[in-house]
């Protein structure tokens, strides 16, 4: 079973032209596991609902957050860098290991781009850090890999876990993920529709 099932790392306090939250400069996903046909659906709701939590601009530079829905959680870790990097795992994969790995995507991030930041508003504009990151997910399927990186979970651990219950909870006040659905330009027709069928059936989350 996959543990990791994508990262994100957007750029904290930007606009996306024709999206409702950041940049997101570079994502990798593993979606073996799911059905061949389904997984287009999936990937787009993984990057509304990573861009659509790395929005919130309540959450504070060291920041680190986890939503909980059925049995899979969103850990996002505000990186002083300038990055919100977010990632999806199961119930059983350790809250600590993950945000130990989201720690070092963004230590790898920035040691690849020397410390600067694209200045462009276009998503994966960060392409020559593909390989880097889609290497860094796979080796992370294995929590144990934590174990090599004591001095950033040291670092992490200095500051508060804040755990949603909810999606809600994780919204800005006022928002309603029902209505984030309807007009995001992140999702297709079909993915929309994949995601109101899932809820129905109590499953919104099911798919992942």
């Amino acid at each position: 079973m996959v543990k990791l099932c994508y990262s994100a790392v957007f750029k904290t306090g930007t606009h996306a032209p024709g999206k409702d939250g950041p940049v997101n400069l570079n994502s990798v996903s593993e979606l073996s596991f799911i059905s061949y046909f389904s997984r287009k659906s999936v990937l787009e709701m993984f990057n509304f609902f990573a861009r659509t939590f790395a929005s919130n601009s309540s959450l504070a530079v060291g920041a680190r957050t986890s939503v909980k829905q059925q049995g899979y959680y969103c850990h996002l870790y505000v990186s002083p860098i300038g990055v919100t990097a977010v990632c999806f795992a199961d119930e059983d994969y350790p809250a600590r290991v993950a945000f130990g790995y989201l720690a070092k995507v963004c230590e790898d991030l920035a040691q690849s781009t020397g410390g600067q930041l694209p200045n462009s508003l276009e998503d994966n504009c960060l392409s020559a850090f593909q390989a880097q990151h889609e290497a860094l997910l796979k080796r992370f399927q294995d929590p144990s890999q934590a174990d090599q990186l004591t001095k950033i979970m040291h670092e992490l651990e200095q500051t508060k876990l804040v755990l949603h219950e909810t999606i809600e909870a994780a919204l800005e006040r006022g928002q309603k993920i029902d209505a984030l659905v309807d007009k995001s330009n992140d999702l297709s027709g079909s993915s929309k529709m994949f995601y109101k069928t899932a809820k129905k059936q109590n499953q919104c989350c099911t798919f992942m």
